[in-house]
């Protein structure tokens, strides 16, 4: 399969650019850039006609999407942040780089287990690896060694405190286990990561309640990354092409009335990232299907791994929901394991 579905269309599509980026072209004569020549090879001067042009131009809105279709459809390249790879998958830029603002994972795995473990609950470490670790032959770019051995440094520092370990690499193995445009994993990742769960966790949990989960059918879906090719009108012509997600329902098929001094108590409290909390990928409800029990969600997104479970520990959610699981979804790309040892 060809990693672009429109390459008949790119020669029109260059042409068409061309004559469109004239006008700017023009205004950026008028208006040299200092140290062109020493820019050139870093790509600052990319970045200074970018900037130039975004600013000078009356139709720049229209004209950056199609700077960006230029790009993208004939170099595959993609504004920072993120990088295109082969069948229009598209990937992170956080997976090739050390994480900016990470805390030390093992003080941070211990700053959970202790109040946890101490309130009669167990903590459950859930890694989930990075895409291009999972899609290779989409990207294929080598990592150094610290991002090649990563995830098994991190399973043997959960198992090294006493933690369940649980390696949900062969759950996201399959060829739909992430969704082309996004960071994220499908639903049908989620769902088998939720099945991996069942099993590391079969006889553990004490109270049941049947749940059951149907497919309700497919809708077009925009993954987080396409904000980093925003081909606009052009994307019918170079891509990224279009996407859809399937869509899936989970109800509980016992209701259970509380009277109103009865405690409050649920078999998973789970603490994460968007992974978990974006309704997309429907992990809370395959969870809840998977383990036929309760699931809580405290779950938060764009706040990375640590924050919801700081907050879930400060806001005294042990005392209130009692769980007897705490299930902690850590993407990979989070952890700086280079300067700490198992």
């Amino acid at each position: 399969m060809s990693s672009r579905p429109y390459l008949h269309a790119q020669t029109f599509v260059a042409g068409f650019v061309a004559l469109t980026l004239l006008p700017g072209i023009w205004m950026f004569a008028k208006a040299p850039l200092t140290g062109l020549e020493a820019n050139v090879l870093s790509g600052a001067a990319q970045r200074q006609y970018e900037s130039r042009f975004d600013n000078s131009f009356p139709l720049r809105s229209s004209l950056r999407q199609t700077w960006a279709a230029l790009k993208f459809g004939l170099f595959s390249e993609m504004a920072e942040g993120a990088v295109a790879g082969t069948n229009g998958v598209l990937f992170t830029s956080e997976e090739l780089l050390p994480p900016k603002d990470s805390q030390d994972f093992l003080t941070a795995l211990r700053a959970a287990q202790a109040p946890i473990e101490a309130a009669g609950a167990e903590l459950v470490p859930v890694i989930l690896p990075d895409k291009i670790r999972m899609m290779p032959d989409a990207l294929p770019r080598i990592r150094s060694a610290q991002f090649a051995e990563r995830y098994d440094h991190l399973l043997q520092m959960i198992a090294a405190e006493g933690l369940r370990t649980l390696d949900v690499r062969p759950a996201l193995s399959g060829p739909n286990a992430f969704m082309r445009t996004d960071t994220h994993w499908s639903p049908e990742g989620a769902r088998n990561v939720a099945q991996a769960l069942s099993n590391t966790l079969a006889g553990k949990i004490s109270s049941q309640t049947p749940f059951e989960t149907r497919h309700t059918g497919t809708r077009r879906f925009d993954g987080d990354l396409l904000a980093f090719a925003d081909t606009g009108i052009w994307r019918p012509y170079v891509g990224p092409a279009p996407e859809r997600i399937n869509t899936y329902d989970t109800q509980s098929a016992a209701r259970q009335e509380l009277g109103l001094f009865d405690d409050i108590k649920t078999p998973i409290a789970l603490v994460g990232t968007s992974f978990s909390a974006r309704e997309d990928f429907h992990f809370i409800g395959f969870l809840k299907s998977s383990l036929q029990a309760e699931v809580l969600s405290f779950a938060m997104e764009g706040r990375g791994p640590f924050t919801p479970m700081e907050r879930f520990l400060a806001d005294g959610q042990m005392t209130t929901t009692q769980p007897q699981i705490v299930l902690w979804e850590i993407p990979e790309r989070y952890i700086d394991t280079w300067s700490t040892t198992p």
